[in-house]
């Protein structure tokens, strides 16, 4: 396994301990675990990210941006808030075609130490992002091999510890911070105490030229796990049998879930060839969605235009490229694993619908414009860990007409406004849809692990003779229904 899934993976196991506690999805926004949809530098735009610990203790946060094709890691880093600190970073390309950058002029401590990132002359230091994670011995893959595609993706930050005593006292009414102090951190050293969550984070996809702006909170997920998440090196399965619950011989993790109404408790467990079932299961069955709903607009008068960014943060944890962790955690609710059987890409079907301001149905335009990189893939399908579902007819000329991305994939309603519907169908315009396969308690979830926001921007070139950009972005809408293992719909119970 290499250092992509080491992490996160061992993350996920630790919230196998969880007893008195289930994980959930937190509507306040804060938690113990933030998931990011979006960061972009492509086509002159900057994203902004920022962290926030309103909370009276210490949080030691590790951060990790992955990028968009495959969630391949591209930067990582620890950054550690004194009690109601905040951090905040830039990611932004020097260049068309190089690595995103990231640029802070934060004072909160960062390990590995600011001082060994570039320190820029007007203040400040920055880090490139790597390419180490698709390339050579870990091109697996087969993805793009260039910098560029670290230029857009998804983030993720897990806290994972409080800190207590000395460590405490490096940052605690320290300014700057002793930070040389924390950075040798391991699972032994004194002064560690449980995550216990409380962050909160938001980010801003800014292009100053245009004068827009989308932005968002990040989906925050609470009692993610009781367990101090550092391991000394040890291997990536070091919780895996050490923290079982109710005498069983294997973890498990539980979910808090509301389906229909109601808020189920589900229960995953772990097996010796799948040790990595029970947290992946439990992060992914949070994020369950089958079907997508958002407003778009693409008219002519507003010189207005739709994308929707829809990101699988946990689709790499299912659909694992590499031979030798594909038993870690099962494939479903995925459909193939990444470059099997298409090439760079792991394609799950979906069924557009289209309603106009009146609620009548449209149809969709088929578009020979239409443009899939990194190959020919299938229009209506989410390939990638991170999705730009784009609603124009402008030519895209290889990136979307708004947000530039290159992992594009073209809905034509024949509308100009209304309310589009996306059915993550395993079948196409079927009535079944892909599962997350039921675990030890409750049913299964029919849909994929997905967090979704929607970017319009309006253009007015008649305000005093001055062109006007808006922008706006929303989460999208979602629904959740249980189903059998066939992915059809059934009742949902509480038992399986």
């Amino acid at each position: 396994m290499n250092r992509l899934h080491r992490y996160l993976s061992a993350c996920l196991l630790a919230a196998a301990g969880v007893s008195a506690q289930a994980m959930y999805v937190n509507p306040d926004g804060s938690g113990q675990v933030l998931l990011f949809p979006y960061y972009t530098a492509n086509a002159g735009q900057t994203t902004v990210l920022s962290l926030v610990n309103p909370t009276d203790k210490v949080k030691h946060l590790q951060v990790t941006f992955r990028e968009g094709y495959n969630s391949r890691e591209v930067l990582q880093f620890n950054v550690i808030l004194a009690p109601r600190d905040s951090w905040l970073g830039t990611v932004y390309g020097a260049d068309a075609s190089g690595p995103a950058r990231l640029l802070t002029r934060d004072e909160s401590c960062t390990v590995p130490l600011k001082s060994e990132w570039t320190s820029l002359p007007g203040g400040g230091y920055e880090k490139a992002f790597y390419k180490s994670n698709y390339t050579g011995a870990n091109r697996g893959d087969g993805g793009p091999a260039t910098d560029a595609r670290t230029r857009e993706g998804h983030v993720e930050v897990i806290e994972r510890a409080e800190l207590e005593g000395t460590l405490a006292a490096a940052v605690v009414g320290q300014h700057p911070p002793q930070c040389t102090a924390l950075r040798s951190i391991g699972a032994t050293t004194p002064g560690l105490a449980a995550p216990a969550g409380g962050i909160y984070g938001n980010f801003a996809v800014i292009d100053v030229a245009d004068g827009t702006l989308f932005g968002g909170a990040a989906t925050a997920v609470a009692d993610f796990t009781p367990q101090i998440l550092f391991s000394d090196g040890a291997p990536p399965f070091w919780l895996a049998h050490g923290h079982s619950r109710d005498g069983a011989t294997q973890p498990e993790a539980d979910a808090l879930v509301p389906v229909d109404g109601r808020l189920l408790t589900l229960t995953y467990a772990a097996t010796n060839s799948r040790p990595l079932a029970s947290g992946v299961n439990a992060l992914s069955a949070l994020l369950m969605t089958e079907n997508l709903y958002g407003d778009i607009s693409r008219e002519t008068s507003l010189g207005s235009h739709s994308e929707w960014v829809v990101t699988t943060p946990t689709r790499y944890l299912h659909a694992m490229d590499l031979p030798a962790t594909e038993s870690l955690a099962q494939l479903a609710p995925f459909d193939g694993y990444y470059n099997e059987p298409t090439p760079q890409s792991s394609c799950t079907t979906f069924m557009p619908r289209g309603y106009d301001r009146e609620g009548r149905s449209v149809e969709f335009i088929s578009d020979a414009e239409f443009f899939a990189p990194p190959g020919a893939l299938p229009q209506y399908a989410l390939c990638l860990s991170t999705n730009v579902v784009y609603f124009s007819d402008l030519a895209a000329n290889g990136t979307t007409p708004l947000l530039g991305s290159q992992l594009g994939t073209k809905v034509l309603p024949d509308m100009q406004a209304g309310h589009v519907q996306l059915e993550l169908a395993t079948v196409f315009d079927s009535n079944l849809r892909n599962v997350l396969p039921a675990g030890l308690r409750g049913p299964a979830l029919r849909g994929l692990p997905v967090i979704a926001f929607e970017a319009v921007r309006y253009v007015n070139d008649n305000v005093g003779g001055v062109l006007s950009n808006y922008g706006d972005a929303n989460p999208l809408r979602r629904s959740v229904s249980c189903g059998d293992d066939a992915g059809a719909a059934e009742a949902c119970s509480q038992e399986n």
